[in-house]
């Protein structure tokens, strides 16, 4: 189908308002679901310039520049030329990934962009096949960012991709929907289409932003929580968020579910606000250097602070059982392995700070090496042997040092861990 004026101004007007009115993602950036819908619907449904052949490359060139354009307009309106980038890679992705795939023939016949021209009895199949196609062309462009995220951080490309479809979640199969329809209606209904099958996602889209809004406000309280013994002197500044920062990854190597990741998270940035109920505290907040009973009862009184708040108290039991060392966790056998991953970190995150009251500052084998002598009565032999493989992938460790810390943690009673 030709692109022809009418549509393209309408199209354009739609994105847009899309391209202004975005869904703001925490940690990620901004989507603009209105306007990749609408991209993508005109790159499987039509083309300009006109071409002897419907699925001649050439034809993409249109829905190409009028996605462009819209970015460009927010942004000169805006004046946020920085942003032009990521979003114009997200409308190349989309456009390209969409505009491809609808004209390669299918099975040696008519490509989708022909079958969808007079689908006829075809029609289900080619709705099915036009929802696929979006559902890729909405992906596209996250998964770009997940590897570039990958590579920036040096973390595992399959993490980082698993992280940011869950941060999309359903508006990506919303939006991929919306432009599906679009695309079958426009034959019927021209540049009506654009408007009318919108108003559901624009309808959607305030609610989705809202509910982003909450779960950013519920996590920056967390780390406000967090702070609250940096500001009282109890603790290193910044213990909380680095030992969170660590024992995400380490309990995902653990074995620890995606799904529960978020409370691991929460769990260690919140394990030491027990200190606030302590008589005399203790030294640079180090709980490593207490005695196990002292450790118990921080533990214990950050579970019963968290207890009392009705959005944290599902993290009441785990940040009471980092108190637990290893030996009563096997004979209870119900300490979560959050809190065995976030009792471990804290003690390396105490043997690496600022320096101990009874040892000073460690490096990071120093430390391991400690913890190892402590192992497996005090600290779980798998989270260490997590912690060590974490530190090894971040170049913190040396293969060799990885090599015989990781024998020693996982030798039977501590068999390898002298030093």
């Amino acid at each position: 189908m030709a692109l022809t004026p009418e549509l393209a101004l309408v199209a354009l007007l739609a994105m847009i308002v899309g391209e202004a009115w975005r869904v703001s993602v925490p940690g990620v950036g901004q989507d603009a679901p209105l306007s990749q819908a609408t991209a993508a619907a005109l790159a499987v449904s039509t083309a300009w310039p006109a071409h002897d052949d419907p699925d001649h490359l050439l034809g993409l060139l249109g829905p190409l520049v009028l996605a462009c354009l819209a970015v460009l307009v927010v942004a000169a309106a805006r004046r946020s030329w920085w942003a032009v980038p990521p979003d114009l890679a997200r409308t190349v992705s989309t456009v390209l990934v969409a505009g491809l795939l609808a004209r390669v023939p299918l099975l040696g016949s008519a490509s989708l962009l022909e079958r969808a021209e007079a689908p006829g009895a075809q029609a289900p199949t080619v709705a099915l096949l036009l929802l696929v196609v979006s559902v890729i062309a909405v992906v596209a462009p996250v998964l770009g960012r997940a590897a570039v995220q990958a590579a920036r951080e040096g973390s595992p490309l399959r993490v980082q991709i698993t992280d940011h479809l869950a941060r999309h979640g359903a508006l990506m199969l919303a939006t991929a929907t919306t432009a599906a329809v679009m695309a079958l209606s426009v034959r019927l209904l021209g540049a009506a289409s654009f408007v009318l099958f919108l108003v559901p996602m624009a309808l959607l889209q305030p609610a989705v932003t809202r509910q982003r809004r909450i779960r950013e406000a519920q996590r920056q309280t967390i780390f406000a929580l967090s702070r609250l013994t940096d500001q009282a002197g109890l603790t290193t500044p910044g213990h909380g968020v680095r030992v969170a920062r660590t024992a995400v990854p380490v309990a995902r190597e653990a074995g620890v579910e995606d799904a529960d990741l978020a409370d691991v998270e929460a769990a260690a940035l919140l394990h030491d606000i027990g200190q606030v109920g302590l008589t005399r505290p203790i030294p640079g907040g180090a709980t490593v250097e207490v005695s196990a009973r002292d450790q118990r009862r921080v533990a214990a009184t950050g579970a019963a602070i968290l207890a009392r708040t009705a959005d944290l108290s599902r993290l009441a039991s785990t940040v009471g059982d980092v108190g637990i060392p290893q030996h009563w966790a096997e004979q209870r056998g119900d300490v979560p392995m959050s809190a065995r991953v976030v009792r471990v970190v804290s003690a390396f995150d105490d043997l690496t700070g600022a320096g101990t009251r009874l040892g000073g500052g460690h490096g990071p084998v120093e430390a391991l090496e400690r913890i190892l002598r402590s192992t497996p009565h005090e600290y779980d032999p798998q989270v260490v042997d997590a912690l060590v493989r974490h530190l090894e992938r971040r170049g913190l460790l040396a293969a060799s040092d990885a090599v015989r810390l990781r024998t020693a943690a996982t030798a039977p009673d501590g068999a390898g861990t002298g030093t």
